[in-house]
């Protein structure tokens, strides 16, 4: 179902240049769901439309759907750090209960 809600407005944004608050609003919508196979092609759509216009703000929602659902690829990377920040995140939680 969200397929068919999101093709529309994925078919709209690609077929002009939105503001980048409008294109940011969609990929964050869209990243909600990144785990499932047709929206994460509808968010490579949008970003790939995007990159050439709004550099910063795509390359930072690849990072964002790369660190919430293919942590993997950042193995290696200068990214690597951010597969750790969960951990000092429940690091400092632990020792604020003790």
């Amino acid at each position: 179902m969200t397929v068919r809600e999101y093709t529309p407005l994925v078919d709209d944004i690609c077929s002009r240049i939105a503001s980048r608050n409008e294109v940011e609003r969609l990929l964050d919508y869209l990243l909600g769901f990144a785990g499932n196979d047709k929206i994460l092609l509808l968010y490579r759509r949008v970003c790939r439309h995007y990159f050439q216009i709004y550099p910063d703000s795509i390359a930072w929602y690849i990072m964002e759907y790369r660190n919430e659902y293919d942590r993997e690829s950042l193995i290696g990377t200068e990214y690597e750090y951010l597969l750790h920040e969960d951990e000092e995140d429940y690091d400092e939680n632990e020792s604020d209960t003790d």
